[in-house]
Order: structure tokens, then C-alpha cells, then sequence
């Protein structure tokens, strides 16, 4: 007889059926999987993820570079192309007249310019010395091309510029020192050209969407010949946006404003010019060397002249011509780039 407390056989057959089929299952199965992995975590002082990085900050600081050559090549493409006007029916004709005459003219200016510049002087400053290696300029008068008249091109060629650069490489001064007089160099553009390069107030520290503005006081692009209107100028202002920074290459967006320069205003009783308009390029910044290297902004002028009419003999019922108002778009296409090299000695900044 079992004493009992003993199992029956039945139950430890079971009992030991399953240990069997579990041992079983384990090796058809395999080694239990290891634990999941815990997510590294970046060593300190290296970038936080997308999601939490802090906005990009760029060191804006232009600066003037010593012992070095600047070759810049600039274009400006001006091109005519609105021409409205509003006048009295006698005045008509001679309105349509140079309307017409206006309307589609082109002029296109291809200048190389190269700035040496000398070591840095006792006030801190940079001397400079500007040169005109190449220059061409075409124009396009009632659809026609033409060449420019007599001596200009080389004449734009021996011109010769002396100056200097404060620390940020802003033009502080600047004169001409050698060069032969054409009347004919007042119609280009060459004031606007010489400062196809953006200036900087001061080296600051720059988030992506953060801007610096410029302005400054220019000529026209195309002189007015309208009596009391010669020598009306226009001021120019500049806003710079940080767009982005891809190594040692900064890009901002340019936009550009027109607007009349008050020192530069009508001196005819009667007469007057409003300036407006503007335009939206970029401009690229080499981040290390502090120098801006390209340049490129499509723009257009507004130009609205109010001014008298002169009396007509052949309609003596008009004792007074009364006020004739035209309207002129301008477009301008201001593209330049530049290469900044060391003469002397090694960069060490």
C-alpha cells in the first residue's frame, strides 16, 4: 500500500509532460531578447536637437582688409520702361512725341573696379587707391543699339580714385585723383555703381529674421532734363535680412527703398519730382573675412514730374499752358561680385 500523502502516478506524469514541453518551447524559441536600449544622450556642450535648438546666431562683423586687392565686377542694367503722361489736348502730340521717344530705352554698364588698399594708418583708418581696369556701357535708343559717343569708355578708364576705409571697410572718404573731363560721364551711373556693395553701421550679433538698414543719397540713375529738375537727386535705403548661414557664407535678403533726397530738391517754381519705388534681392557675406561678396537686386524707380506748360503760339486762346503730369518707370538691375585677396604677408585674422 502508498502511504497517503503520495502523489498519484498520474498527476507526476503530467507534471513532468510539461516541464518537457516547456523546456522544449525555450530552445525552439532561442535566448530570451536582451532589453531594449537605452536612448543615448549627447555629450554636453554639443547641439540640442532640431525640435529644441536655440535660433541661429550669426557674428556680423564686416571688415576692412589690409595689404589687399578688391576686384569687383558690376553691372547695371536701367531700362525704361512706363511712360505715361496727362495734358491738355493741345499738348497732345508733342506729349506722345517723346513719350514714345522714352519709352524702351536701355543703357547697360559693365565696370571692373580694383581697390588696393595699404596697411592700416595711425587714426585707424585704411588707404585706398581705385582703378577702372575695364568698362563698357551700351545703350538702346528707339530699339535700336548704339555705341557710346567719342572718347567715354576710355575716359571712364583713366579715372582715378584716393581714399580710405574706416575699420568695418564703409567708405569714409573718397576723391578723385587723376582722370581725364567728360561731360558725358555725368550720364552714367557711376555714383550708384561705387556703392553696389553694402556698408554696415557697426559689428553686431545677428539672429535669422534680423536685419541692419543703410541709406544713402545718389544722383539718378538717368539725369532729368526738365528745367529745375538737373540736379535732383534720390535717397536710397537698404534693409539687410539675415536668410540664412550655410558655413562661412551668410545669405540676406535686400530689400530697397526710393524716396526723394530733401537736400537734393526742384529749383523751379512749379515743378516738382516725387521718387518711389523699390525692389527685393540678395546679398552674400563671407562670414570669416568679413567682406561682403555678391550682390544682386532687381529694383524700379518711380519717377511722377508735374510741371508748367509753356504757352503755345499756334493757340493764343491758351493764355496759360497750365501744369502737364508724367509718370516714368525706371527698372534696375543691380548685380555685382568681388574677390578680396592678400598682397602682403599672411591673413591673420
Amino acid at each position: 500500500m502508498r502511504p497517503r500523502g503520495d502523489a498519484p502516478p498520474q498527476a507526476a506524469c503530467a507534471a513532468l509532460l510539461i516541464l518537457a514541453l516547456a523546456s522544449v518551447g525555450q530552445a525552439i524559441a532561442g535566448p530570451p531578447a536582451p532589453p531594449a536600449p537605452t536612448a543615448a544622450v549627447p555629450p554636453a556642450g554639443t547641439q540640442a536637437p532640431a525640435g529644441s535648438a536655440a535660433p541661429m546666431t550669426l557674428r556680423f562683423a564686416p571688415k576692412a582688409r589690409r595689404l589687399s586687392t578688391y576686384t569687383a565686377d558690376i553691372r547695371l542694367e536701367t531700362t525704361t520702361r512706363e511712360v505715361t503722361f496727362e495734358a491738355p489736348q493741345a499738348y497732345q502730340q508733342s506729349f506722345a512725341f517723346w513719350s514714345n521717344r522714352m519709352k524702351g530705352q536701355k543703357k547697360s554698364e559693365l565696370i571692373e573696379l580694383i581697390t588696393y588698399t595699404q596697411d592700416v594708418a595711425e587714426d585707424g583708418t585704411i588707404p585706398f587707391r581705385r582703378t577702372v581696369p575695364r568698362f563698357q556701357v551700351e545703350f538702346m535708343r528707339a530699339g535700336q543699339p548704339s555705341e557710346p559717343y567719342g572718347t567715354l569708355p576710355d575716359d571712364v578708364k583713366s579715372q582715378v580714385w584716393e581714399g580710405s576705409l574706416d575699420p568695418l571697410g564703409n567708405l569714409k572718404e573718397m576723391r578723385k585723383t587723376a582722370g581725364k573731363d567728360n561731360a558725358d560721364i555725368a550720364s552714367l551711373s557711376l555714383p550708384l555703381i561705387q556703392r553696389a556693395f553694402p556698408e554696415a553701421p557697426a559689428a553686431r550679433d545677428l539672429k535669422a529674421g534680423e536685419s541692419f538698414v543703410e541709406t544713402m543719397a545718389l544722383p539718378l540713375p538717368e539725369p532729368l532734363h526738365i528745367a529745375g529738375l538737373e540736379e535732383i537727386g534720390m535717397r536710397v535705403a537698404r534693409e539687410y535680412t539675415l536668410k540664412e548661414v550655410n558655413g562661412e557664407r551668410a545669405v540676406f535678403g535686400v530689400t530697397v527703398t526710393y524716396a526723394n533726397d530733401p537736400a537734393a530738391s526742384s529749383k523751379a517754381a512749379g515743378t516738382t519730382c516725387t521718387l518711389s519705388g523699390g525692389g527685393e534681392g540678395t546679398a552674400e557675406f563671407d562670414v570669416r573675412r568679413g567682406v561682403f561678396l555678391a550682390f544682386r537686386v532687381p529694383s524700379t524707380l518711380k519717377i511722377d514730374i508735374v510741371a508748367p506748360l509753356r504757352p503755345l503760339p499756334e493757340h493764343p486762346e491758351m493764355k496759360e499752358g497750365g501744369s502737364g503730369k508724367t509718370h516714368i518707370e525706371i527698372d534696375l538691375l543691380l548685380s555685382a561680385q568681388q574677390i578680396v585677396k592678400r598682397v602682403w604677408g599672411e591673413e591673420s585674422d
